[in-house]
């Protein structure tokens, strides 16, 4: 396995970004409905997540004064069983969800914006949203070159970050994929680079 399994054990991909408040956006984790609702309240609309979710699945976008705002809230976390993560909505979402790439306590140049279908929230590849490969901005770099030499550190060879807009929303180190699309699309060997990087880490 390219990243250390015991690095990966104690590194959930969401919960991750709270050790980088100054790259997120307002977030909470808790099961309890009063404060989900009252983030809700606060913000005006909210994005609800499993901790354990993957592919986009089971996310929930949430607006203030929805009459459905308390099935949303029962069904996400199973009637105060289950816990939740709550992050401030992203318009910036409509510009895509960014993968930005760290290998070997590098960053990539260009990273893949996973731009949502029409009508649909989720820029996820699997949700449906379509890839295009970017130059990283000035935030991305900023984001990545702070973030990647603590991970690769803790035996984090290849680390996928999603960014949305200036805001750090995940840290992916199980399938941190858009290899194949950055490369075909500007050209940059993100295949090559993490094989180098897997060589000098093994020696």
């Amino acid at each position: 396995m390219f990243n250390d399994p015991r690095a990966v054990r104690d590194h959930n991909e969401k919960l991750a970004i709270s050790e980088f408040p100054q790259f997120t956006a307002p977030t909470i984790v808790t099961r309890d409905a009063g404060r989900l609702r009252a983030f809700v309240a606060e913000h005006g609309e909210a994005v609800f997540k499993l901790l354990d979710g993957m592919g986009g699945s089971s996310i929930f976008r949430a607006r203030d004064g929805d009459p459905n705002l308390s099935v949303i809230i029962e069904t996400m976390n199973c009637f105060g069983e289950r816990t939740v993560m709550a992050q401030r909505f992203l318009p910036e979402i409509a510009e895509g969800d960014k993968r930005v790439l760290l290998i070997g306590g590098q960053v990539v140049p260009y990273c893949l914006a996973r731009i949502p279908k029409q009508g649909e929230a989720r820029g996820n590849l699997a949700a449906g949203g379509t890839g295009v490969a970017r130059p990283l901005s000035a935030r991305d770099r900023e984001i990545g070159e702070a973030l990647a030499p603590l991970l690769a550190s803790r035996g984090l060879l290849l680390v996928g970050l999603d960014v949305i807009g200036s805001c750090l929303t995940e840290v992916n180190v199980t399938s941190p994929t858009c290899f194949q699309e950055i490369r075909q699309q500007s050209g940059c060997n993100v295949a090559g680079l993490f094989v180098d990087a897997l060589e000098k880490a093994v020696g």
